[in-house]
């Protein structure tokens, strides 16, 4: 019998509310991994900024995902001075009430794009504190919000979900798929946008009659959209090709299916899309 095949690519995704600002830690101080955030970032030692150095702050292993901060206070002495324009609306930090790119003022969202903002040990990221380093650090505040985005497959072998693999991608044929399952998610993207979570599950191929899960996360509300998007690809009839649900490639272009017209628009609003196991 022909079936039709579903291709997920990998992007990986967290959201954090960071509870007591305690720490400078991204996750509260636990290692990302592949099944809840489909991501494990490689170890990076934080450059020690020596323009003499043409070996330190060019670590490659950091530019296939960014981290993105949203301030839940005002406060100053916070954000390094290199971070000049907020990441959203593109507006001067300095054009706030006080005037200065080290304050940080209520909404305000930074991406800490230089790489001596943050390490990776064991997939576990620490942001350099403000105090630390006064043009690159960031001093995390109680209940700000944070994101660890893949913006690239990841191009440096042991920056993907192991040491070999560059990326957990995989196609399914439309008779294995078994289901969708909304899961409890109260998240929203940096832009404002809030978030849901849906698993899909599939039957493996290797014959055990265990399953496979893909995990997505999407703009709220859209999990009807989504049963009816694997609906539309079961009965599409197109069977010399995988139709691609969701990919990114190391340029960082994104591929997407649509929803249930299958328009190949980002309909479902995906941020994130990962298979949960290697």
């Amino acid at each position: 019998m022909k079936t039709p095949y579903i291709y997920f690519g990998q992007k990986g995704y967290l959201y954090e509310l960071d509870g007591d600002g305690a720490d400078q830690t991204i996750n509260g101080g636990s290692t990302l991994t592949i099944a809840d955030h489909g991501m494990v970032p490689i170890n990076h030692t934080r450059a020690e900024d020596d323009p003499a150095d043409a070996s330190q702050g060019n670590d490659t292993s950091i530019d296939a995902y960014r981290i993105v901060v949203k301030a839940a206070t005002s406060a100053g002495s916070t954000r390094g001075s290199t971070y000049t324009h907020d990441f959203v609306t593109g507006a001067a930090f300095t054009a706030g009430a006080d005037a200065t790119a080290t304050t940080s003022e209520i909404g305000d969202v930074t991406e800490l794009n230089n790489s001596d903002a943050f390490g990776v040990s064991s997939g576990v990221i620490t942001i350099v504190n403000y105090a630390t380093d006064n043009p690159h650090g960031y001093l995390i505040g109680n209940n700000d919000k944070f994101w660890v985005e893949q913006v690239a497959r990841h191009d440096a072998a042991g920056n993907g979900p192991s040491g070999t693999n560059l990326s957990s991608a995989f196609a399914y044929p439309m008779t294995s798929f078994l289901g969708a399952n909304p899961i409890a998610y109260a998240g929203e993207h940096y832009d404002g946008t809030a978030l849901d979570k849906t698993d899909l599950y599939f039957l493996k191929s290797d014959g055990t009659g265990t399953t496979d899960t893909i995990r997505l996360i999407h703009t709220a509300g859209k999990y009807p959209d989504i049963v009816k998007t694997m609906e539309a690809v079961m009965n599409c009839g197109i069977y010399n090709r995988a139709l691609t649900f969701y990919d990114l490639d190391i340029n960082g272009k994104e591929t997407f299916l649509g929803g249930p017209s299958l328009s190949g628009q980002n309909d479902l609003g995906i941020v994130g899309c990962w298979r949960t196991t290697v």
